[in-house]
């Protein structure tokens, strides 16, 4: 699960003034936050450099390690995803060399300096089926996984992009650098979800996966397996705040207000299911919306309220990590607990 590396990397999520961390130790998970004055990140830099290094060498010694590993998540403000018409391409070369040239000249962004990677599904070995077993048995396993095909360029003749901003994940970079640690990997919040909840996810349908926290949501789209749109929404970030205090850390928020904009909220996911189903593909069907994050209210309120505004079922997914309690890991972690699993 962790790959080769002789210790694990340490995963990292950060949300507004809070640093989240996890990572394995003699086969448990470790995992902690830390909270600063202000937020971490300011017009998409980061606010204090010196701050986060210290931070980064605090975590280090309290998992007992040198010369860490570090994976961290881009922020969801400055990541987009494109789709772009696969045409005679052929080959994952020559949409790289087409993208390098295209992305900020005929395919605009909103920032410079962009850094992409394509979305295309890994190869999955196939299985044999025993005879013997009948027909019976591969219908019903057909109902219970869903087969990748090899090599999948594109979702409906386009290539999925998922594009974010280059000079923040340098900064970054340099910062763990710094600290004595090495980064050696960045994944897209989602896609770390969707690997660590797969098994609770139905794949054989059109869903959105809806990340919530810190008054942030994501919004993506998957489409065959694959993510196909992006859109993020600071309903509600400005009334925010995490505070530690003698029991631990404090989620602090207007109750009334937050209510209020997650309707909002819920009213936004309603009008991104019928873009997609209008615009983006045309004919298709979104067939399930799956709450995650670290939301304090996401079981009750939030759950409650989404499903109230929408037409499309509305499930949470929790935590399926175990820790050596046999509780499960709080869903807060459960990002920076993925990106810690992340083979590089």
């Amino acid at each position: 699960m962790f790959g080769k590396r002789k210790h694990a990397a340490i995963g990292i999520d950060i949300k507004k003034n809070i640093l989240r961390y996890c990572t394995t130790r003699n086969n448990q998970l470790v995992f902690g936050e830390k909270i600063i004055n202000g937020s971490f990140f300011k017009n998409g830099k980061l606010r204090n450099p010196e701050e986060f290094i210290y931070i980064l060498q605090q975590i280090a010694a309290e998992v007992h390690r040198r010369n860490p590993d570090f994976i961290f998540s881009v922020m969801n403000e400055k990541l987009l995803i494109r789709q772009v018409p696969l045409g005679d391409m052929k080959s994952e070369k020559e949409i790289r060399e087409f993208l390098y040239f295209e992305l900020g000249e005929s395919i605009s962004l909103p920032f410079d300096n962009p850094i992409f990677d394509l979305l295309i599904l890994e190869q999955q070995n196939k299985k044999k089926v025993n005879r013997r077993r009948g027909r019976h048995r591969q219908e019903k396993n057909a109902k219970r996984a869903v087969k990748i095909q090899r090599n999948r360029f594109a979702v409906n003749g386009k290539v999925p992009v998922v594009v974010t901003s280059a000079p923040l994940i340098e900064e970054v970079g340099d910062c763990i650098h710094q600290s004595g640690g090495q980064l050696i990997g960045v994944d897209c919040s989602a896609l770390v979800y969707s690997r660590i909840l797969q098994k609770r996810i139905n794949w054989g349908e059109n869903f959105l996966l809806v990340e919530l926290d810190a008054g942030m949501a994501t919004i993506t789209i998957f489409e065959q397996l694959v993510p196909v749109y992006v859109q993020h929404d600071d309903y509600n970030q400005v009334n925010w705040k995490f505070l530690e205090t003698e029991h631990g850390v404090k989620t602090e928020f207007n109750h009334v207000v937050e209510l209020e904009e997650l309707e909002n909220l819920g009213i936004t996911i309603r009008n991104v299911v019928h873009y997609f189903e209008t615009e983006i593909s045309s004919g298709k069907e979104l067939v399930q919306i799956y709450l995650v994050g670290g939301h304090p209210l996401l079981t009750k309120e939030v759950l409650k309220i989404i499903q109230a505004t929408n037409e499309l079922p509305v499930k949470e997914l929790q935590s399926p990590l175990r820790l050596s309690n046999q509780k499960r890991l709080p869903e807060r972690f459960l990002l920076a607990a993925g990106l810690s699993m992340k083979e590089v």
